[in-house]
C-alpha cells in the first residue's frame, strides 16, 4: 500500500506496532508456560529431595565425611594446657585428607556444630 497521507502513515505505524505487540505477547505467553513447567519440575525435585529417604542419605553421608576427616583421639590438651576451640579444630582436621575442593577452614565452618559437640565432650572428659 502506497502511503499518500499523514493518516495513512500513522495507520501503517499503528498496525506495525500492533503486530509487534502481538508478537511480544505470544513470546511472553510461551515464556510463562515454560516458567510454569520449570516451577513444576522444581517442586517435583524438591519433594524428592525432601523425602525421608533422601534426608537419611544426606545425614549418613555427612556423618561418614565427618568421621573420615576428623581425628578419633584428638586431645583438647597441649603443652600449654587446654587448646582453644579454633586451634583444636584446625589440629583435628588438618591431619586428614579432605575431598578435593574442600579446604580445612571450609570443612570447619560446615561442621562447626559437630566439632563443637566433640570438643565439649572431650573437654568434659579431661575436666573429670
Amino acid at each position: 500500500m502506497e502511503i499518500k497521507t499523514c493518516e495513512q502513515y500513522v495507520l501503517v505505524q499503528l498496525y506495525e506496532q500492533q503486530d509487534e505487540n502481538d508478537r511480544l505477547c505470544r513470546e511472553l505467553e510461551c515464556r510463562d508456560k515454560r516458567i510454569a513447567e520449570l516451577e513444576t519440575e522444581i517442586k517435583t525435585i524438591e519433594a524428592a529431595h525432601d523425602s525421608t529417604m533422601q534426608e537419611a542419605i544426606r545425614e549418613a553421608g555427612r556423618k561418614e565425611l565427618y568421621d573420615k576427616c576428623t581425628g578419633y583421639g584428638a586431645s583438647v590438651k597441649d603443652e600449654d594446657g587446654v587448646m582453644a576451640f579454633d586451634n583444636w579444630c584446625v589440629e583435628n582436621v588438618r591431619k586428614y585428607s579432605l575431598p578435593d575442593g574442600i579446604t580445612v577452614l571450609d570443612f570447619i565452618k560446615e561442621f562447626a556444630a559437630e566439632l563443637r559437640a566433640d570438643y565439649d565432650e572431650r573437654l568434659a572428659e579431661v575436666s573429670e
